[in-house]
């Protein structure tokens, strides 16, 4: 519908264009946003809207920059979450006009509780940050617009509406809601322009978003035959529409823009009027389908017998009779043989990829991407499937009660209700990650081997993990292998999961760094103090009194040594401490046992239910849960604030340079806003060049229950321990168990 009586001159905009994100490169960063925002903003002035008439929020790419030069009267901020905010919150309320439009381009996600998340700059892997799609609606029909402003208001959101994988969605925080306040003017009309529907992508072609060019073209259109006249936007719409349904009908399923329309013809609730419903393809038309077919005929058209070894091969593992006569096997016909099985199309590729055949590596990429597609959630293969699901089904019951209890303890953070071992089996085959991280199917059965002990059924099991993970990913054995390694450790040290050493030293003094120190151990009879060094001793003394110590009192690479550290010296290298005096040759102190530094100070009363709170999670959380710090922090107050924002994390990783200078913030106030914020995890690198560290940090980090962090980490010190140039030497790891404190400090005598 047209609005009667439009003067452009008394027509408001915010444009909100976000390209760059705090992750950057391949996967955040965006090329379109800024053109497509530029192209709304200049049909906008071209109808007569005044620059100064437009707010713009951009945070464009570099290479972008210019497309947003030329708009030099408009009312130009970074897009941030900061900004935003003032916009739609405080300066709305100044306006005096008659039509509002609201234009946002960038990344979009459901996010937790399904809401739709407009993400903010500052997004990062692992911590998407963003407005609620939602919520901003609501806010242009609350007092932060006046009532007398704004008679009506257009609102088109292209950005996509994709899911996170399930164990992001269960802790990805909740979107910013930018009011909380009533509508109190249901009646202002609004029209809102979504690009795509829950779940879905909205693209982008050539640099523009294929939503905003259509839209683009029907107004621009439009205002070719009457340039003074507001849009019909009712038109506008059945034009983006008709134009989608076409992409559908030609391509196969696309995405499908939405509309919502309050009040727009002083209609209760307004519904654009609804297109004829496009022709529907012939029922056996799909699109992956025919096209994996077309690869396969590529790959075994010029190739008879490799045809004919194909089909035999996909026959037994389908143990199915040829469904034709064998001189009329084609491509179409192995791909629906294939389909008839849930794990036959899997095989199919992973059988054409073993063939000597004309199959190219882009071929198979495209192979495997068509085969999510018909098969989704699905990648073992047949053979793969059938030999776990006989193991586990010829079991007893209560040792299929003990494998889904090892995968509620795997898949931490998702809901499997599932209790049967096929479902439980299916269940977790949903959840594969991106390799060569452990998918949560392997971690599973790892934790059932290990909970089985030696006998022939664990060997059968960690036979099928390792044959499955050399098929995955060449990296992946490796990775396996590590995981099994942590089981097997945990097993052996069950019965004294108690048992571990702390060590208090006190803040160095005096030019040699002298310190006194106290030791106690844990075990089966609760605390005891074992030694007591209330005179300054130089720091030789002290390693060589804990190496004496551990050979009495340490189970080597089970028992954990924390050292209780004041603020300012968490940084103090004790892992890499040497001891030998009960073997052949000195080794590294965490490369022998888990070794990790707590902190005496900022634990203040007020805030003891933030340090539990994110304690509790860690039982829980996953390795990836980590909030990941940016290494340019500006002050301990930045630092604090960003810690703040995050109290769903259970722990940071430290990115920080030790040695950084001039406007960043030393490594050391980063770990007091932490520690003073009640972060009881935090990892980082103490040496080593900077890009190796933070290599380093992401192998340590590659995905795994964040209770085995610990010996994870002492193994990955052990690999390297003798090259002193290795960052992985320099791992580590700040574990502050509220459950596990200091015991109180004992009466010392005068130094």
């Amino acid at each position: 519908m047209r609005p009667a009586g439009h003067d452009w001159r008394r027509t408001h905009a915010v444009v909100v264009a976000v390209e760059q994100y705090a992750t950057r490169g391949e996967g955040w960063d965006l090329d379109g946003p800024a053109n497509d925002a530029a192209r709304m903003m200049r049909w906008l002035r071209g109808r007569g809207v005044p620059e100064d008439h437009m707010h713009l929020l951009a945070s464009p790419l570099e290479r972008n920059e210019g497309l947003l030069a030329e708009f030099t009267g408009v009312r130009r901020s970074t897009a941030d979450r900061m900004h935003v905010r003032r916009v739609f919150q405080d300066e709305l309320r100044a306006l005096d006009v008659d039509w509002l439009w609201v234009y946002w381009a960038g990344h979009g996600i459901q996010a937790a509780h399904n809401r739709w998340s407009l993400l903010y700059p500052e997004s990062r892997d692992g911590d998407p940050q963003g407005a609620d799609a939602e919520n901003l609606i609501s806010l242009l029909r609350t007092d932060r617009l006046p009532a007398r402003a704004a008679q009506r208001a257009v609102v088109v959101l292209d950005a996509c509406r994709t899911t996170l994988r399930p164990g992001e969605q269960a802790h990805a925080a909740d979107p910013d809601t930018l009011t909380n306040r009533t509508e109190a003017n249901v009646e202002r009309p609004l029209f809102v322009m979504r690009a795509s529907r829950p779940g879905q992508a909205a693209k982008s072609v050539h640099g523009v978003g294929l939503f905003t060019s259509k839209l683009m073209d029907e107004l621009e259109a439009g205002s070719r035959r009457d340039p003074a006249a507001a849009p019909d936007l009712d038109q506008v719409w059945q034009g983006i529409r008709s134009h989608f349904d076409e992409l559908a009908e030609r391509d196969g399923a696309g995405q499908v823009p939405t509309a919502l329309c309050r009040n727009w013809t002083s209609d209760e609730d307004y519904a654009p009027r609804r297109l004829p419903a496009a022709a529907k393809p012939p029922a056996e038309r799909n699109p992956a389908r025919d096209g994996l077919a077309l690869l396969v005929r590529a790959a075994l058209a010029d190739d008879g017998p490799a045809l004919a070894r194909v089909a035999r091969k996909l026959g037994t593992h389908l143990a199915a009779p040829l469904p034709c006569e064998p001189a009329e096997i084609d491509a179409v016909t192995l791909v629906d043989w294939a389909r008839t099985r849930p794990h036959g199309i899997a095989t199919l590729i992973h059988l054409l990829a073993a063939a000597p055949c004309g199959l190219e590596p882009a071929d198979l990429v495209s192979m495997k991407a068509d085969g999510r597609r018909l098969a989704p959630d699905r990648w073992l293969l047949c053979a793969e499937y059938d030999t776990l699901m006989a193991l586990l089904e010829a079991q007893p019951e209560e040792v299929a009660r003990e494998f889904t209890e090892a995968a509620r303890k795997e898949a931490v953070g998702t809901d499997l209700t599932a209790t049967a071992p096929r479902e439980v089996v299916d269940a977790l085959e949903a959840l594969l990650p991106d390799l060569p991280r452990l998918p949560r199917l392997l971690g599973t059965v790892e934790r059932a081997a290990a909970a089985a002990g030696d006998g022939p059924y664990a060997e059968e099991l960690r036979q099928w993990s390792d044959a499955c993970a050399r098929r995955l990913d060449a990296a992946l054995p490796a990775v396996l292998a590590d995981r099994r390694a942590t089981l097997a450790e945990q097993a052996a040290s069950a019965g004294t999961a108690d048992e571990r050493v702390q060590i208090r030293l006190s803040a160095p003094s005096g030019p040699a760094g002298h310190r006194t120190y106290q030791v106690w151990t844990h075990g089966a009879s609760g605390a005891e103090s074992v030694e007591v060094r209330d005179t300054p001793v130089a720091p030789a003394a002290i390693e060589r009194a804990v190496d004496t110590l551990l050979a009495r009192h340490g189970r080597v690479n089970s028992t954990p040594v924390e050292f209780f550290l004041d603020a300012r010296d968490l940084e103090l290298d004790v892992h890499r401490w040497q001891i030998g005096s009960d073997g052949p040759f000195e080794r590294s102190l965490g490369a022998e046992f888990p070794v990790a530094v707590r902190c005496t100070e900022h634990r203040r009363p007020q805030q003891e239910h933030l340090w539990r709170g994110r304690w509790e999670q860690v039982a829980h959380a996953r390795t990836g849960d980590l909030h990941w710090l940016p290494g340019d922090l500006p002050t301990m107050k930045a630092a604090h604030g960003l810690v703040s924002a995050r109290e769903d994390a259970p722990g940071v990783v430290v990115t920080a340079d030790g040695s950084a200078a001039g406007s960043a913030a030393p490594r050391t106030d980063v770990f007091t806003a932490c520690v003073f914020g009640g972060v009881p995890v935090m990892v980082w690198c103490g040496h080593g060049e900077p890009d190796r560290a933070a290599e380093e940090l992401k192998n340590l980090l590659t995905d795994c229950p964040l209770p085995e962090l610990p010996a994870r980490l002492r193994r990955l010190r052990a690999d390297c321990d003798g090259d002193d140039t290795h960052p992985r030497g320099g791992l580590a790891l700040l574990w502050d168990d509220p459950e596990r404190q200091l015991p109180p400090r004992l009466d010392l005598s005068a130094p």
